[in-house]
């Protein structure tokens, strides 16, 4: 299971990749960077066979690549990396639950809106920037308007717009939940799992039968409790030192 979760995320990835003109396959390895800099800046599907590390290295440090290379849990690029000055940054809980006669009929939808305008998407970006503490660019999430797999919305309180998330459905109809975030002062309102179970009626409204998502440790314990299960990690490295 931990390589489907896995396989999904580098397809979104991938999908934003290719709506932002941004998406670049080489050998042995893909990666996606939006300009300027913004998420999904990333590295991936790594073959090992294939990659030519030292270019890899080379181009980094160019900023011509991202410095952020993402994999699943793999022993052999594990070491490759960490044998090539790439140090471990970061590392994420691969998630699934099983919609199967699932459905929230608690869920007010009045409280979200679809992300389908150029304000809409300006608010996305910002709540999700000051969300996740990385950038997160108007003009990538404008790109991913109105397109058929995906669908972005920003939760409601009151007069504003605090929080955030967006459901893809990959090519074997699987819906991910993914950017679930929450700014710092609408914190502990509860605002992160009214987002988690409106995405996954969503995802339900899709036909999709499992929902996927990657989590922090901390995000883990609160996914557990909502039907979430473990399955594995994905780890982020990045070039350190000459």
């Amino acid at each position: 299971m931990n390589k489907q979760i896995i396989a999904h995320l580098f397809e979104l990835w991938e999908q934003i990749g290719k709506h932002t003109d941004s998406f670049n396959k080489e050998r042995g390895f893909a990666f996606t960077k939006p300009e300027p800099d913004s998420w999904p800046s990333k590295v991936y599907n790594i073959e090992v066979d294939q990659i030519n590390i030292k270019d890899v290295q080379r181009r980094i440090r160019t900023g011509e690549i991202p410095n952020s290379i993402g994999i699943p849990e793999c022993e052999n690029t594990k070491q490759l990396l960490e044998s090539n000055n790439f140090c471990s940054t970061s590392k994420v809980k691969a998630m699934a639950m099983s919609t199967e006669q699932l459905y929230y009929d608690d869920i007010d939808e009045s409280e979200f809106t679809l992300v389908d305008s150029r304000k809409k998407a300006r608010i996305f970006a910002k709540t999700a920037s000051a969300s996740f503490r990385y950038l997160v660019d108007t003009s990538v999430v404008q790109s991913l308007i109105n397109k058929e797999n995906m669908q972005l919305f920003l939760g409601r309180c009151k007069d504003d717009f605090p929080s955030c998330g967006m459901v893809y459905l990959d090519q074997n109809g699987i819906s991910g939940i993914h950017m679930i975030g929450t700014r710092a002062e609408f914190q502990g309102l509860g605002m992160g799992k009214k987002m988690t179970r409106f995405l996954i009626n969503q995802s339900i409204k899709s036909n999709s039968n499992m929902v996927f998502l990657v989590a922090s440790e901390a995000g883990e314990r609160i996914y557990h409790k909502l039907g979430f299960s473990t399955y594995g990690n994905l780890e982020s490295f990045s070039l350190t030192g000459p």
